[in-house]
């Protein structure tokens, strides 16, 4: 799919989780909504109560501008300490990395931690997280943070090699990312994401990279998934 339809249309793996793991008539949150890409995708699917929240201001505006009708409910929200209540959602949507991209570890397991309160038990959460192993297996990449591995020893930097600098920010190349610069986004193993959710408690049911998706064939658990190839994201559906 291309980077303009990207920007308005769900990608496969994005349709295939929700038409499969949520209900319509569930009160729906997504985190992250950005520009509200996904809610409103979900608003013309026929899901009927639907809620997103980002960090940035901008973002919420341009995403209300888009839904005139002001069926969905954007906020502004920090996903580390959120104003939603206890048990507020049947079903939450974390599907743009929004927790690889909170740089501090500490809040990361914070927001997981939102994400599990602000669900119903028994309702549906979907993640995506940045897939290190996917990324390290591809030669280019692996070349680039053999580099990027020397360059932090020789400055003595304690920063992991899964704090990768983007490679493009703003739709342009970030030169500054060959020099190990901001801005930085956390890439998971799968291991550790696995770890990360049941650590919060939730439960997982259904786990697999993009590869998996495409080929109709979700695992149980890590424990399966980790002897197949994994391409692109990695993606979760648990349960509370």
């Amino acid at each position: 799919m291309s980077n303009g339809f990207y920007k308005e249309l769900l990608i496969d793996e994005e349709k295939h989780l929700i038409e499969n793991y949520l209900d319509t008539s569930g009160k729906t949150l997504e985190a992250g909504t950005g520009g509200g890409r996904i809610l409103l995708e979900m608003k013309k699917m026929g899901f009927t109560s639907l809620y997103g929240y980002d960090y940035v201001p901008d973002l919420i505006e341009q995403a209300k501008q888009k839904d005139p009708s002001g069926n969905i409910c954007f906020e502004v929200q920090d996903a580390t300490s959120l104003n939603y209540g206890d048990n507020d959602f049947t079903q939450i949507v974390y599907l743009q990395q929004i927790i690889c991209f909170i740089e501090d570890s500490e809040a990361r397991s914070k927001a997981l931690k939102e994400a599990y309160r602000i669900l119903n038990k028994g309702g549906t959460a979907l993640f995506s997280f940045l897939s290190f192993d996917a990324r390290n297996s591809s030669a280019m990449y692996s070349i680039f943070l053999m580099y990027l591995g020397m360059l932090r020893n020789l400055r003595g930097s304690p920063r992991t090699i899964q704090y990768l600098p983007w490679l493009k920010h703003g739709g342009k190349i970030n030169w500054s990312a060959f020099f190990d610069g901001e801005p930085y986004v956390y890439w998971y193993k799968l291991e550790e994401i696995d770890r990360f959710l049941r650590e919060v408690n939730f439960e997982i049911v259904a786990v697999g990279s993009d590869r998996q998706i495409r080929e109709g064939k979700m695992h149980r658990s890590i424990q399966t998934l980790i002897k197949e190839p994994i391409a692109g994201m990695l993606y979760f559906v648990c349960k509370k």
